[in-house]
């Protein structure tokens, strides 16, 4: 213990001696262990810990594809095919879920909350006690009959509640029915982002829905799972043909698997990055403590000569390098915290688990502990080892300058360190560069509408008032007149099933006169006739429909050129007719009320808008009267005149004043929808890319600079000499910067090599390609640029030498 406290009280003189050389390694491992921290952070809320919940590890989602639906959705059954399911072999436990929008009319004014039903054992199937009073059971729905009762989520009941502890008792009423609230749920239990949790049970009718989540038994794997789903999926298609097609295929994931997708793989991707990071900051502090020991081999050549064996010098080196890590990853704690609040709000919305708690937590702390003490090893390890062998003889008989000169040994180490930098350096930037490439790409792709000042707004239109179709759709025309006479407002229009850039309604559709009515898909867009107003399509050739012929659900459509390519030739399609057997169905999540028999008369075409996602392309499109199919709510997309907040709020007071019952909700700005989901992934995929990049090229600039700092003073003399027998400045200049020149160069040729090998994972994981010759060219001019401005002050300072000083030096 007095051998390790007199360590660190010489490594802290040392410290202390050079404080310039201390706060640049410092800084250098600050960086690199706060970046790989925060990225750590975000790695272990979502990919290690992302759940909460019981057996988390075998909940499992099921999802179901077809020809005819473009994407995967999740499974969902009714009561017969329910109760099949809670029979299988492979499944431990299920419970099933049912959206409905819902208004709390407790308070003063009405509020729209996101309210499920569940059926009774969903709490016993998480395993997650109530934060607050109890959650229900089975008890909660005798001989199947839910109670009226309710559970609130922990972010509703801070919200609406201010997390009121006498809430267990109180009564809410939700579309003026009433409901006991028995507890309030952890902040982690999020499930289905419910406000309110409803006991409930799936009712006889064949087409009421349920979302079905299991839990395997222990020893099942998916493949098992998929295989016995698939085959009871097969019975289901001949009577449940619209949700299970015959062609339906079921795959079974984890629940990461169905939220993250390959986000997963980027998340990986990036804490590699920034891995990287981390060696380049390591490398750097190894090039200081090269470039200082070099100048201390005569104190360990004293050192050892008085008796030091090699491993106390190298003890007290290491106890030195290990120092600087304990404080750098003090810092990088520091700047941790912040570091974890950016990325948390550069993460694309739906990207991850809502459960997940991103934050620097106990096991975070751990892994920086142990990241700080094997950065210590890892740059210090190799300047101790170096600098442990003095030459004893040969160093006690120099003096002045020539006390300077370093092994051949450590000039190799160091040359190998500062390459290494470059090569890494270089990788990031071609990343970085690959990630800014997609993002400009599907940034600058072509939308088709115009999302500036427009918004989609969802209004809860009153239960029940008017039953009937005619009632209703009057109903839902009067409230848009309303708002598109608030002030702010230029138009609104009715948009039933199209917001873009998401999909639509996607159905098979029927082509008259095709070759036996061959079927194809299409996207349904229910809509009213602003809709080219609002969002600014273009209308190609004939006309839209019209309010009057939205109002008696006339059988019209308009369809986009994607449609016209693609089922007509390229031929003019006005006049001809198509029809869809979905709309004699009961669409997901709408109420239908009119089923027509016959085909649709197209009218018009209109130009291809995205209706797939961002990164997709169009496809076909069919665009009718959104009165086919009634929705229970309104939703609306605006477009106005001033700020869309400001037109928000006019909207709402406009509301208030036709109905008070009226609950508008859900706004979300175009344009800002766009930026932070749409284009969410490849736009954070860039940032922290490029944020990584500039810290890598910082580093990489001191660490040049540092070499050849420390190269001009150790050839101090060499430059006097040369310079006294007549070398001008341009050839001292030249010696100075011409190895580490050459070093610059082949670890650029290494860098882009490799980023060149890593083209499928960057492809693949960061949706960008780092093929391209001129973002290339662009990283190795930018490395370079660098380079030369880190390298010019000292080099500029060998050719400043004075011949005679020089020669002096002793």
């Amino acid at each position: 213990m007095l051998a390790l406290r007199q360590d660190l009280l010489f490594a802290l003189r040392q410290i202390f001696k050079n404080p310039t050389y201390a706060v640049v390694a410092v800084l250098s491992l600050a960086f690199g262990i706060g970046a790989t921290t925060s990225v750590f952070s975000v790695i272990h809320a979502v990919l290690i810990n992302p759940y909460p919940y019981q057996n988390a590890d075998r909940m499992v989602h099921v999802e179901r594809t077809s020809k005819e639906r473009t994407g995967t959705s999740l499974i969902q059954v009714n009561r017969t095919e329910w109760r099949e399911l809670l029979q299988a072999s492979s499944i431990e436990d299920a419970f099933g879920v049912l959206y409905f929008s819902q208004t709390l009319t407790t308070s003063d004014l009405p509020v729209s909350v996101n309210a499920t039903y569940n059926t009774p054992n969903l709490f016993t199937f998480m395993g997650v006690p109530a934060l607050l009073g109890r959650e229900f059971t089975a008890a909660d729905a005798p001989n199947d009959v839910p109670q009226p009762v309710a559970v609130l989520s922990y972010l509703f009941w801070q919200r609406q509640f201010g997390g009121r502890k006498d809430i267990l008792g109180k009564t809410i009423q939700l579309n003026q029915k009433s409901y006991t609230v028995i507890g309030v749920v952890p902040r982690r239990f999020t499930w289905t982002d419910s406000d309110i949790y409803l006991p409930g049970v799936p009712s006889a009718d064949p087409a009421e829905h349920w979302l079905a989540f299991i839990r395997l038994k222990p020893g099942v794997s998916y493949a098992q799972a998929g295989a016995e789903l698939q085959t009871m999926v097969g019975r289901w298609t001949s009577s449940d043909n619209f949700y299970y097609p015959k062609d339906t295929r079921v795959r079974v994931v984890s629940l990461n698997q169905e939220v993250l997708g390959q986000f997963q793989g980027t998340l990986i991707l990036l804490f590699s990055a920034v891995a990287l990071l981390l060696l380049i900051g390591c490398a750097n502090v190894s090039i200081l403590l090269l470039a200082r020991g070099t100048a201390r081999q005569h104190e360990f050549a004293v050192r050892a000569s008085i008796g030091a064996t090699r491993g106390r010098i190298v003890r007290q080196l290491l106890t030195e390098s290990m120092l600087l890590s304990v404080i750098g990853a003090g810092l990088g704690i520091a700047l941790a915290y912040g570091g974890v609040s950016l990325i948390s709000a550069w993460l694309p919305p739906r990207s991850f688990p809502h459960e997940a708690a991103i934050g620097v937590n106990l096991p975070v702390l751990l892994f920086t502990a142990i990241t700080s003490v094997l950065t210590g090893v890892l740059f210090g390890i190799a300047p101790a080892l170096q600098l442990s062998r003095p030459q004893i003889g040969q160093m006690m008989a120099q003096s002045g300058s020539n006390r300077l000169d370093g092994s051949s040994g450590s000039g190799r180490t160091r040359s190998a360190l500062i390459l290494s930098q470059v090569v890494l350096t270089m990788l990031l930037l071609t990343c970085a560069g690959a990630a800014i490439r997609a993002f400009l790409a599907l940034y600058h792709s072509p939308l088709g509408y115009d999302p500036d000042h427009a918004m989609a707004v969802n209004i809860n239109l009153p239960k029940e008032e008017n039953p009937t179709w005619q009632g209703r759709a009057n109903e839902m025309e009067f409230v848009r007149q309303a708002v598109e006479r608030t002030p702010g407002v230029v138009s609104a229009s009715v948009s039933t099933t199209y917001l873009p850039p998401f999909p639509a309604f996607d159905a098979p559709i029927e082509v008259l006169g095709d070759p036996a009515e061959q079927q194809r898909m299409a996207s349904l867009e229910l809509v009213s006739p602003q809709e080219l107003q609002v969002l600014r399509l273009r209308l190609i050739s004939g006309r839209m429909f019209t309010d009057a012929e939205t109002a008696r659900a006339a059988h019209v459509a308009v369809v986009n050129q994607a449609m016209v390519r693609q089922y007509f030739g390229g031929q003019n399609p006005i006049g001809k007719s198509v029809r869809s057997a979905a709309l004699k169905l009961n669409i997901p999540r709408l109420l239908l009320t009119n089923n027509p028999d016959g085909y649709l008369e197209i009218v018009g075409v209109v130009g291809d808008a995205i209706n797939e996602g961002v990164d997709r392309p169009t496809i076909p499109a069919v665009i009718l009267p959104y009165t086919f199919v009634l929705p229970p709510n309104l939703f609306l997309v605006v477009r106005t005149s001033t700020n869309t907040d400001n037109a928000y709020e006019a909207i709402r007071q406009q509301m208030r004043t036709v109905n008070s019952q009226l609950v508008v909700h859900d706004v979300h700005d175009l344009s800002w929808f766009l930026w932070t989901q749409a284009w969410g992934k490849e736009r954070f995929i860039a940032s922290l890319f490029v944020g990584f990049a500039l810290l890598a090229l910082a580093l990489a600039a001191t660490g040049l600079y540092s070499v050849v700092s420390y190269t001009v003073a150790q050839r101090t003399r060499e430059f006097g000499i040369r310079m006294a027998m007549g070398a001008q400045r341009g050839d001292v200049m030249h010696l100075a910067f011409r190895t580490t020149a050459l070093m610059v160069f082949i670890g650029a040729a290494v860098g882009i090599s490799l980023s060149l090998a890593l083209n499928r994972v960057m492809v693949l994981w960061a949706s960008g390609s780092s093929r391209d010759p001129w973002m290339l060219l662009g990283a190795f001019l930018v490395l370079l640029v660098v380079a030369i401005i880190a390298c010019t002050l000292p080099t500029l300072r060998a050719a400043s030498i004075d011949p005679a000083r020089a020669l002096r030096q002793e």
